[in-house]
């Protein structure tokens, strides 16, 4: 036992070492992208909510008015529609395939949200995510701001490195005695600083084990491809769905503006009112459906509810769905993956809990390192 607790103490420090700097970055990003949502919509509620009125406007007369507040070039491809206290989002985002550069600002050609109030159509306003403070948190969060393939790589080492830090660490955490139990359940808060840093690594650490397990494993779903069908499959799920589905254009169709509100009625109808968020992805490409992801509020499960729907892009009508009760358990996990990772699950009280827990991993790299100075000290004052 004692030389196992010594390999699990050097991959502890080593491992630690060399992660640690990510380890802190990703988690006090972590802190503040819990409560990205509450901030962004804190921080711009002039553009944010709307005052609601009798009837929405036509979506094509929204789009003409969102599109005309960009650029020319920069073309809307998505469209987030919520309760009439928010405005409607219309997204414009392109990546910028041909760049070499490894950071995040250079792989993205144009990425803006344009917020028009539904009932008069005005602008409310536009934000560049491209430079927007919480988009930047986020990709510091997934990628260091480098590009994904770079960025989730170092991440995501950085991350299963932590994965056995967190277990190395609860080998060393065990005391050799029963009555030595409370003593590392515990804080001495009246002790000098050396002892109260080791209390707060160890104590600290103990106790945040379990929530730091469910992060790192819902957190490496991103770095790695691998790591996520091992999930899928582990819930019986073969292989990764394709949400992309073709349609078949009728000899003779025509276009309709009124595509798009056809489409929002008929998910409005089905749904009845039972709706956070309606995301629609208009197809850039040809013989693409139109596909909106609906984020109901009673899923009747524990999990994050969304359900799948898809139209002819031409007329509006629906061609396919995909309910959130009909879908595989891995499904149901992959849609809820980011919600548990960042507390979202179930409210305030489990945000709470990941906004601490991540606070905490945040301060055990930085403890860690003055326990391991502090015994290096005390090393090279002893004679010989």
């Amino acid at each position: 036992m004692k030389n196992f607790k010594k390999i699990a103490a050097f991959l502890h420090l080593w491992l630690g070492i060399i992660s640690g700097i990510i380890i802190t970055i990703v988690s006090i990003t972590g802190c503040i992208f819990v409560f990205e949502e509450e901030l962004f919509n804190l921080f711009h509620q002039d553009i944010v909510y709307v005052k609601a009125a009798a009837k929405p406007l036509p979506l094509y007369i929204l789009e003409e008015s969102a599109q005309k507040a960009l650029p020319k070039g920069e073309k809307i491809n998505l469209l987030q529609v919520k309760s009439d206290q928010y405005a409607y989002v219309f997204s414009a985002n392109k990546a910028n395939k041909d760049s070499k550069s490894i950071f995040y600002l250079d792989q993205v050609a144009y990425n803006k949200d344009v917020y028009i109030n539904q009932f008069t159509g005005k602008v409310t306003g536009v934000i560049n995510r491209k430079y927007e403070f919480f988009r930047l948190v986020r990709m510091t969060h997934q990628f260091l701001l480098l590009k994904r393939q770079v960025g989730s790589l170092i991440v995501g080492a950085s991350v299963l490195m932590f994965l056995i830090i967190i277990i190395t660490g609860f080998i060393i955490w065990l005391p050799k005695k029963l009555k030595n139990l409370k003593q590392r359940l515990t804080v001495k808060w009246n002790a000098k600083f050396k002892r109260l840093n080791w209390d707060l690594h160890s104590t600290f650490g103990f106790y945040v084990i379990p929530f730091a397990l469910i992060i790192v494993i819902t957190g490496l779903v991103w770095s790695f491809r691998w790591w996520e069908l091992g999930i899928y499959k582990s819930l019986g799920t073969a292989k990764r769905p394709n949400l992309i589905k073709e349609y078949v254009q009728l000899p003779g169709e025509v276009k309709t503006k009124e595509a798009s509100d056809i489409a929002l009625n008929t998910i409005k109808r089905l749904n009845q009112g039972n709706f956070e968020i309606i995301l629609f992805n208009y197809p850039e490409e040809e013989k693409v459906s139109l596909m909106a992801n609906v984020q109901i509020t009673r899923s009747g499960d524990a999990w994050r509810g969304l359900s799948y729907f898809y139209f002819n892009p031409n007329t509006g009508k629906l061609t396919d769905k995909m309910l959130h009760q009909d879908k595989s358990l891995g499904m149901k996990w992959r849609n809820s993956n980011l919600d548990i990772h960042d507390g979202g699950i179930f409210g305030w009280p489990t945000k709470i809990l990941a906004f601490l827990a991540a606070f905490i991993i945040a301060t055990l790299p930085t403890t860690g390192f003055l326990i391991w100075l502090g015994k290096k000290k005390k090393k090279k004052k002893l004679p010989g």
